[in-house]
């Protein structure tokens, strides 16, 4: 019995080393070019026609094929990179790089939550840049929408953010299909696709009227992407709704059989991680909360620290000279809380 639980204690080490390994050492495009946007938060221009990062044979040829291709990637990692630390500036983990301020503890070590999120992120804004570069006429290669029909009113067809490209194109540009068949390059395409089909979810139709009198007898109608924030929100609810999942039948580098993927089915629309998150709370100390109940958690229980500071704001404003508004400057002095 005894031998039996170490020796399963032991395969289970084993399969723990060879997940890591995948992540770490021979990783494929799709885990790289995740790791390069987020990782670079600087605006160093890097060898091949893509400038952002070091791109592959395929991603190179792609950016030469696409001269705008360069900006709107520069405009992706800006975009994920700011929404994250907007969005999780008052929570444990602040979309930093490393652990407890760790150099050796880095988050694409393994498949922690945090990991998986920022596939789904970094997927995300590059969808979306790249739809609304189509609308905008910063690339090339992508067709404007076509006309939707209308039996109310004739309807034209307007040029909107192409989100199917976007996701096409997203997809081609991480080599999503060349990121090899095992259960953790599944695992990270799933959180991939949820990236993509989070910004899908907010795509509208936005339709202008023409005709005279405000009569509305012809419309324009286009496809419109909301704002990247808006598809933040969701994802962040799918970053704590994240479900953890054991490798099954320690198959990590070996393509995976129908019967590993009928169990893998099961919750298919949720982020997937392998590692659990380490303890976060020695690196909230000397972090500012939103309020006191947000220290509540930040602080880990610590306590923190109340201060003043004061805010400038407009105040007293009225109208001058018929169209013009004039305001105040009043001076407040508000609270702060930081952690102990």
């Amino acid at each position: 019995m005894i031998t039996s639980c170490v020796f399963s204690m032991l395969i289970f080490s084993i399969v723990s080393i060879f997940a890591t390994k995948n992540v770490e050492g021979s990783q494929p495009v799709l885990q790289k070019t995740v790791e390069a946007l987020f990782t670079d938060r600087s605006d160093a221009i890097h060898p091949g026609t893509c400038k952002v990062f070091t791109s592959s044979k395929r991603q190179s040829k792609m950016c030469r094929k696409e001269p705008g291709l360069g900006k709107i990637l520069v405009a992706a990692k800006q975009q994920a990179i700011a929404a994250c630390e907007e969005s999780f500036q008052y929570d444990r983990w602040n979309c930093s790089l490393v652990y407890n301020r760790k150099a050796k503890r880095s988050i694409f070590k393994k498949i922690y939550r945090e990991t998986a999120f920022i596939h789904a992120l970094v997927a995300a804004s590059i969808t979306h840049a790249i739809a609304r570069g189509c609308s905008s006429g910063e690339l090339s290669r992508c067709s404007c929408l076509g006309s939707f029909q209308n039996v109310s009113t004739q309807l034209r067809g307007g040029c909107g953010d192409d989100f199917k490209f976007g996701k096409r194109f997203t997809k081609n540009f991480l080599e999503w299909k060349q990121a090899g068949t095992d259960q953790i390059a599944e695992i990270l395409k799933q959180d991939v696709n949820i990236g993509i089909d989070v910004v899908g979810q907010q795509l509208r139709e936005v339709c202008k009227c023409h005709g005279f009198s405000g009569s509305c007898t012809t419309k324009t109608c286009w496809k419109r992407l909301g704002p990247f924030n808006s598809a933040m929100g969701l994802l962040k609810k799918h970053y704590h709704h994240a479900i953890k999942k054991k490798l099954v039948n320690y198959t990590t580098k070996r393509a995976i059989t129908p019967n590993v993927r009928r169990k893998m089915e099961v919750d298919r629309k949720k982020l997937v991680y392998l590692q659990k998150t380490p303890n976060l709370c020695v690196s909230t100390k000397g972090r500012i909360c939103k309020d006191r109940h947000n220290c509540a958690t930040l602080c880990c229980g610590r306590g923190f620290i109340v201060g003043k500071k004061s805010v400038s704001s407009r105040c007293r404003c009225k109208m001058v000279d018929c169209c013009f508004v004039k305001c105040d400057t009043c001076v407040e002095e508000v609270d702060f809380f930081t952690c102990k």
